[in-house]
């Protein structure tokens, strides 16, 4: 029996992804501000329109808010609002919506090393999704905690990024143990991992990270 997924998020590079992961007898409802002619077949919610969700086996959460490489070392006073804005209230919002379409079962996508007591506001955000998202009481929570991810995104990355790329790229056949996790992530395969875990009913919250990435 096929399954019904909802994608929150859908026109960036982990929910495009994802999407198209995702096998084609199983349906798909995209939750998101706008469409994309994606690779498969999908229903579609204007995130602006839609405060009700309809049931489904699993919500996937890959919301996040568009931010240059200084902001996630000391982020800039003027779009820390918006970042939580969506980072925190807007995933917030979808799961608790969620629940009310007796939604059981979760994925979000975080950040590694989140932390809601972290003096960085990236991480500290992040960590304090995560503390909510597993307040919120779902049967099943699924929380990714990847690197930077590596992709073909919609808009072209900047120069900085290039560079950044170029060198984690490289330094990062050197991390190992501990430091692993620091490595840089190919989307395709956090989505595959994403779409595996998310078949896999634990009753249970799980963290993954760069290891858990295949």
């Amino acid at each position: 029996m096929s399954k019904k997924y909802l994608v929150a998020g859908a026109t960036g590079l982990m929910g495009t992804t994802l999407i198209n992961q995702i096998p084609l007898n199983e349906d798909v409802t995209v939750i998101a501000r706008r469409k994309l002619n994606y690779k498969r077949p999908v229903e579609f919610l204007n995130l602006d329109e839609h405060i009700e969700l309809p049931h489904a086996d699993h919500l996937f959460i890959c919301l996040g808010y568009p931010l240059e490489l200084r902001d996630l070392l000391l982020m800039r006073g003027s779009i820390k609002a918006k970042f939580k804005a969506v980072d925190y209230d807007l995933v917030i919002k979808i799961a608790e919506v969620a629940q009310q379409a007796n939604i059981k079962s979760v994925s979000v996508i975080s950040s590694v090393e989140a932390d809601s007591k972290s003096l960085n506001y990236y991480l500290k955000v992040k960590g304090q999704m995560e503390n909510k998202i597993r307040e919120l009481g779902f049967e099943s929570v699924n929380i990714f905690r990847p690197s930077h991810l590596l992709g073909e995104r919609e808009k072209e990355i900047t120069l900085d990024v290039k560079i950044f790329e170029f060198f984690t790229n490289m330094t990062g056949n050197f991390l190992f143990g501990w430091f692993e996790k620091f490595k840089n992530v190919q989307a395709q395969k956090l989505a595959a991992t994403m779409y595996r875990k998310s078949n896999k009913m634990s009753n249970t919250i799980d963290i993954f990270t760069f290891k858990d990435f295949s």
